[in-house]
């Protein structure tokens, strides 16, 4: 890596962070990467994204609520600004997500099991520089401390990364924190949306931050004209878990709106069907003890799957207890038929209170309970489908119960049109399941295809190690080496030694001539047979003439009034035969 700017700017001159660096933001452009291709999105277009642009451009809730349940000890203390998708440097690059905040900078990655987390305090920071990957790659941003260097790389916009993340710093320890509007700016310039605007899209009364944290958040009760009700609903707000999906008043008596939900009327038959629920059974209220009555119900749900299941079963086990006027059913929902879909339940716990006046309160409240370890992307889309599902239920159902008349039994509310509009998106909000079937046939498959090419990849390696060994021991014989004299130890001394050793010499001389002979009569012999071969190449060449397939005379023979020309005789030039001598 390659420093491009290693001097550390002084945090005491700070003079207006945020308008510095929304000025290079209007200069370079804000991320097209990250989080949208505009900078600015309506809260109308905003409602019509589908599953697949919220996937890829997370919205500025979703990545706070990411990073909440990351670094849920930093979140008391500091306020999440934006995030970065980089990889952090440690012996391998570790691709993750960089959490900014105004006090701390966080990072996570999570690759195939292999967790790195860790914050770093602003206060700790002694610089922030400007690097360069592999050299001449300006992608990188380091961030020192007195004890570490943290190295980050594959930003998007460097340039505009590294101006937030100074600006940060300065502030922090210059202890002049950016205010909430500034903290805003930034918000709509890197998310195209406010810290608020998700607001509006909530068809319940409480917020997408309570859904998607769990946290009940206790909406404020209506007036309770009967005073025996108000202590039996205090303590079921306090014994029930879970998140408020559904508090609404509807202008119907008790004892009706408990027969339309909870019995065998034909308005829920008719609600489940406009949903594409098939194979509707529901059983008889069983009572087990004193007050509370059990039951059964199961169906087909339909989805909208272009890979996998086309529908998934679910069984409700539904559990009644009464007490005044007052109904409080728990609702336990198991799935089969899709992947993971045994790995967690929904469990719906739903009140109706009698609030006087022919008016009744239909308050529920709903939970996601694993039964098994998932992976942590796996678990967060599966809940994210799944409260996505319970949303569009309960808002179909309360359009359904409000548009409901008892002079037209068979027509379920959802014929109105506003109700179609509203099945229309529960439609949408369902297609979500495709993301989690594909996402889970992905994690089934992508282990059989490594084992699959791994194994491959050895057999092809076992069969180039054995050809290589072939190859190795792939000789021609060659002749036999010339015979040399023996080493000479020591000279003789006396004239007898001389003369030995003169008549080894002559006869190792004569057994090297005899042996090059052999090998000069060899390559003789291969020379000549040679030679004889090109010859008759040659005289091959100077013979030979194109013959002419036209001057040919055809014998014709005439059998049973028909005329065969099969046999040909040629006229004229016929290649020569050499007299062999």
């Amino acid at each position: 890596m390659d420093t491009e700017q290693s001097s550390p700017i002084s945090a005491t001159t700070i003079a207006s962070p945020v308008q510095e660096y929304l000025t290079v933001e209007e200069e370079s452009g804000s991320r097209t990467s990250d989080h949208g291709p505009s900078p600015r999105t309506p809260v109308s277009e905003k409602k019509r994204k589908s599953w697949y642009y919220s996937s890829m451009y997370p919205s500025y809730k979703t990545r706070r609520k990411e990073f909440r349940s990351l670094f849920s000890s930093v979140v008391t203390e500091s306020r999440f600004v934006v995030d970065y998708s980089c990889a952090y440097h440690k012996d391998i690059l570790h691709q993750g997500r960089m959490f900014v905040t105004t006090h701390s900078v966080c990072f996570y990655s999570y690759i195939f099991g292999w967790e790195n987390k860790f914050v770093v305090d602003w206060k700790e920071v002694t610089s922030i520089t400007k690097e360069k990957t592999a050299i001449f790659i300006p992608n990188a941003v380091q961030i020192t401390t007195k004890d570490n260097k943290y190295f980050f790389a594959s930003f998007v916009d460097r340039d505009s990364s590294h101006m937030m993340l100074l600006r940060l710093w300065q502030a922090a320890l210059a202890n002049q924190m950016l205010s909430d509007d500034d903290i805003d700016q930034i918000i709509a310039c890197e998310y195209g949306e406010g810290d608020e605007d998700d607001d509006e899209d909530s068809e319940c009364p409480d917020t997408e931050d309570e859904v998607d944290s769990g946290n009940p958040a206790p909406s404020p009760l209506p007036p309770v004209t009967s005073p025996s009700v108000e202590p039996v609903l205090a303590t079921w707000l306090s014994t029930c878990e879970g998140t408020t999906v559904c508090d609404k008043t509807f202008p119907r008596p008790l004892e009706q709106l408990y027969r339309l939900l909870y019995s065998n009327d034909n308005f829920y038959f008719n609600f489940q069907k406009e949903r594409g629920t098939t194979e509707l059974e529901i059983g008889d209220w069983e009572e087990v003890d004193s007050g509370r009555k059990v039951r059964e119900v199961s169906y087909n749900m339909a989805l909208n799957n272009p890979v996998g299941p086309k529908q998934c079963q679910v069984k409700e086990t539904q559990t009644l207890s009464q007490e005044n006027k007052i109904y409080c059913i728990e609702t336990t929902a198991d799935n089969s038929g899709v992947p993971y879909a045994d790995s967690f339940s929904v469990v719906t716990h739903s009140c109706l209170v009698d609030t006087g006046n022919n008016t009744t309160r239909l308050l529920a409240r709903a939970e996601i309970r694993f039964k098994k370890d998932l992976w942590g992307f796996l678990k967060d889309k599966i809940e994210t489908n799944a409260w996505s599902g319970i949303q569009s239920y309960y808002s179909s159902l309360s359009l359904a119960l409000e548009s409901y008349s008892e002079n037209a039994p068979q027509q379920a509310s959802m014929q109105s049109h506003q109700a179609r509009i509203a099945r229309k998106t529960s439609m949408k909000s369902r297609r979500d399941w495709p993301a989690l079937t594909t996402l889970a046939w992905n994690i089934v498959t992508q282990p059989l295809l490594l084992y699959l090419v791994m194994m491959f990849l050895l057999v092809t390696s076992i069969i180039n190690t054995a050809v290589l060994y072939r190859l190795a021991y792939i000789s021609v014989p060659l002749p036999p080496p010339a015979p040399s004299l023996p080493p000479l130890i020591s000279l003789p001394s006396d004239q007898a030694g001389w003369l030995a050793l003169l008549a080894r010499q002559a006869e190792q001389h004569s057994v090297r001539s005899s042996h090059l002979r052999q090998q000069l009569l060899s390559a003789t012999e291969h020379i000549a047979r040679a030679e004889q071969s090109l010859e008759t190449l040659r005289e091959g060449l100077d013979d030979w003439q194109p013959y002419d397939w036209v001057e040919q005379e055809a014998e014709c023979v005439t059998k049973d009034g028909k005329l065969f020309c099969d046999k040909v005789k040629p006229v004229s030039k016929i290649l020569p035969v050499k007299d062999e001598m």
